[in-house]
């Protein structure tokens, strides 16, 4: 076999994995069968509030898709599902149009995580951004991406949602 049969060769074995590495990448993840059925039993609505303290983006934006799927999967189950996001501490920061004081190593992260967040306004979910932690961050609420919705104070926000029948779901 010539270098030339060789090249070929190889170009052709690398765009063939590309060609079934890319249909594995763009399906869906399987369905496991796994339910919640004993948990959701009963119910005709889960009321759920998210407080996120997450400092790191990408891990803010891995925990926003859990919330996506979590959200989905209980609508998918015949529940109505009503969640609250409450953002709190210096991931506020991540809320931002332009992005000040993000740094360039942070700024895909910061795209994925408002990304979800858009996702996640479309699929009816409400998402808030603690007042003190902007002011702590020295970001004006006008700054917001206009998916988030800024609060005096986010544990007000998750006191009185859980008052109301939500039910706490902390990530730290």
């Amino acid at each position: 076999m010539n270098n030339k049969d060789r090249r070929i060769l190889k170009i052709a074995f690398f765009l063939g994995t590309l060609l079934c590495l890319s249909s594995v990448w763009a399906a869906e993840p399987p369905d496991t069968g796994l339910k919640d059925s004993e948990a959701l039993h009963g119910l005709k609505d889960a009321k759920s509030v998210f407080m996120l303290d997450v400092k790191e983006p990408g891990r803010m934006a891995h925990v926003l898709k859990v919330i996506e799927e979590t959200h989905q999967s209980i609508a998918k189950q015949h529940v109505k599902p009503e969640t609250i996001v409450v953002i709190v501490g210096p991931s506020v920061a991540f809320l931002t149009r332009d992005r000040r004081g993000i740094s360039y190593m942070d700024q895909r992260a910061v795209s994925e995580v408002q990304g979800m967040i858009g996702k996640l306004k479309k699929a009816g979910v409400r998402i808030e951004a603690c007042g003190i932690a902007l002011k702590g961050m020295d970001v004006a609420p006008s700054m917001l991406i206009p998916e988030v919705t800024a609060v005096g104070n986010g544990y007000i926000s998750v006191i009185s949602y859980q008052a109301q029948g939500y039910q706490l779901v902390p990530v730290y």
